[in-house]
């Protein structure tokens, strides 16, 4: 990116200074605006319970409820026996409304809430890098109040004797602090969920949360498979359904073992005692495949086929074998099969359309997953394999709203900010790319690559101050940044801080001595320093580092003017005439009316 050049003597006319644009490429999803998505998004409100268990104790529990339907999706504790609901108490987070669901991790026992506010992501769950400056020695944990606004306890932290990686606390008022609550920061910003009370300490225990979060991300993984496991599922109640193969000790061992020998054994043995049973061919293909032994899952799920064409989910399993193979124009005439035979699109879109965005037929491929999506709206990787599908197309508004929809449904999704941010900058849209930047700042704030190009963004919005602390921050994190110094030395230059621009690009040149426009920029600075024969050197090095580029030799032809070494100056004006005639009787003629 050119910028403006400084006037210094008369010929600096020729003077150029220029910044490096080296935009990262991020790959990013898009969807077109459907009217319906927003009316059919699930909302539901934070819901405070008072239980009855069966043993007749009483509790307060935190949960969701989906207005959808007006279940209850999950709960903040889980209690034996049965339970009553003696009262209920709604409300919100202002101006935060909860669009999602709370996810329970069943290893670590914690719960996430996926909240949704005026920028997409009011509650964020953020590496501690990003917590406030000086410690950020408040927090807060909203708590249940029938009156609104709600009350907010505020809590600081507690060193504990024994290290705890995974857990901070808090000392502060708990007798009204429910488990599954998030703690916040002075930025708003969610750091964990409190998931351990101690009242008579006043102590609450905080289970910290690093980004991008990994529940969400497990959550997402667990859709995309959903379609496979569905169908593998369905064979194997298949094969219940036969009296005979269900009773045999293989059949049991084939779903039940966990030994790769012992699996791949019973699946060997069962086709050998039932080899025209179709099921049984099925069976032991989706156990091949469990163990990734690609030719006999090929081999038995074709046998499966012939023996019984009208059955989709034998070609669905076929597909899943050579989508794993990469072998992308089979695997779609095997799930086209299956759509003919009677499988739905929740079950072969998804996949469907990835193997048609790996062959290039991105129009069908968007269509494939607009119909997936409209069964599993949450499915964020979805979302985003559509937006990277428009982004190939060029189609850079679609892109923008399926990324947006990611990352309502994950507003941790790295890839869904990244793609926004891409789209935005690819239509000119830069405050809102400076946006989506600041977000992924938060997500990794020790990304340089983040911060570079929120740095280019901000210049493109003139914003050099910002801009300059951002490429700042880019050399700070990685020191053998060419570029992240060069960048910061223009930014230095035109802010008048000479010094610090000379120090910046002497730094360019050393990580790359063939640098050529670090060392034509540091050429013009030293020539604005009045330091000529060490703008001759740079400018004789960039000459070097940038054949068939004219303009080092330009500023060299008006300095040695200047200087009055003619001698010089006559060898390097033949070298720009065999360059370009016509400038070179420019540069002669200028030269004859300045020297007068």
């Amino acid at each position: 990116m050119k910028l403006s050049c400084f006037r210094i003597y008369d010929w600096s006319y020729f003077f150029s200074f220029y910044l490096v644009l080296s935009f990262l490429s991020f790959s990013t999803l898009k969807s077109e605006e459907e009217s319906s998505f927003d009316s059919d998004f699930w909302t539901s409100r934070i819901v405070d319970f008072f239980l009855s268990d069966s043993n007749g104790m009483t509790h307060w529990i935190r949960g969701i409820v989906l207005s959808a339907d007006g279940k209850v999706l999950t709960l903040s504790d889980v209690f034996n026996g049965e339970r009553k609901i003696k009262e209920v108490k709604r409300w919100d987070f202002r101006p935060v409304q909860y669009i999602g669901w709370i996810v329970k991790d069943p290893e670590k026992n914690f719960l996430l809430l996926q909240v949704e506010g005026k920028s997409l992501s009011a509650l964020r769950i953020v590496s501690r890098e990003s917590w406030p400056a000086n410690g950020g020695n408040e927090f807060y944990i909203p708590v249940p109040t029938p009156e609104e606004p709600r009350r907010i306890a505020k809590y600081v932290p507690k060193e504990m004797p024994e290290k705890d990686n995974e857990h901070l606390f808090f000392t502060g008022p708990t007798a009204s602090v429910l488990l599954g609550s998030p703690i916040i920061n002075e930025k708003g910003q969610t750091i964990g969920i409190v998931d351990w009370i101690d009242i008579q300490n006043s102590l609450v225990r905080v289970r910290v949360l690093d980004g991008p979060l990994e529940i969400l991300d497990k959550a997402d993984r667990l859709v995309e498979f959903a379609f496979w496991q569905e169908n593998l599922e369905a064979i194997r109640k298949k094969g219940e359904q036969n009296s005979l193969l269900s009773s045999s000790t293989q059949w049991r061992n084939l779903w039940q073992g966990t030994q790769k020998n012992e699996i791949e054994k019973s699946a060997d043995i069962l086709i050998q005692l039932y080899p025209k049973l179709d099921v049984a061919w099925a069976a032991a293909s989706a156990n091949y495949l469990r163990l990734s032994l690609w030719d006999k899952a090929d081999f038995a799920a074709r046998k499966a086929i012939a023996m019984n064409s009208s059955d989709y989910h034998y070609p669905v399993l076929f597909a899943q074998i050579l989508i794993g193979r990469k072998e992308w124009n089979p695997a779609i005439d095997a799930l086209l099969q299956a759509r003919e035979e009677g499988a739905l699109s929740k079950e072969i879109a998804y996949p469907l359309g990835i193997c048609l965005y790996k062959i290039g037929q991105y129009e069908k491929a968007v269509e494939e997953l607009k119909s997936y999506v409209e069964n599993r709206p949450r499915h964020v990787s979805a979302w985003i394999l559509m937006g990277e599908i428009y982004q190939k197309m060029h189609h850079w508004e679609q892109a923008i709203s399926a990324f947006t929809k990611a990352a309502r449904l994950n507003p941790q999704s790295i890839r869904a900010w990244v793609g926004m941010a891409d789209s935005y900058r690819e239509l000119s849209k830069w405050e809102q790319a400076s946006e989506a930047y600041t977000e992924l700042s938060l997500l990794e704030p020790t990304n340089g690559a983040v911060w570079y190009n929120l740095g280019l963004v901000l210049l493109k919005m003139e914003q050099e101050k910002f801009a300059r602390a951002c490429f700042m921050r880019v050399i700070e994190l990685n020191p053998k940044d060419r570029d992240g110094w060069f960048n910061f030395g223009v930014l230095s230059q035109r802010a008048g801080e000479r010094l610090v621009a000379m120090d910046a690009y002497k730094k360019a040149v050393n990580l790359d001595p063939d640098f050529g426009i670090g060392w034509f920029n540091l050429g013009c600075l030293y020539q604005e320093l009045h330091l000529y024969p060490e703008a001759i050197e740079a400018w004789r090095k960039a000459e070097k580092s940038l054949p068939g580029d004219i303009r080092p030799l330009i500023n060299l032809v008006f300095l040695e003017n200047h200087l009055h070494d003619y001698s010089q100056r006559d060898k390097d004006l033949l070298k720009l005439e065999g360059m370009d005639p016509r400038l070179a009787q420019q540069i002669r003629f200028k030269m004859a009316t300045m020297n007068r």
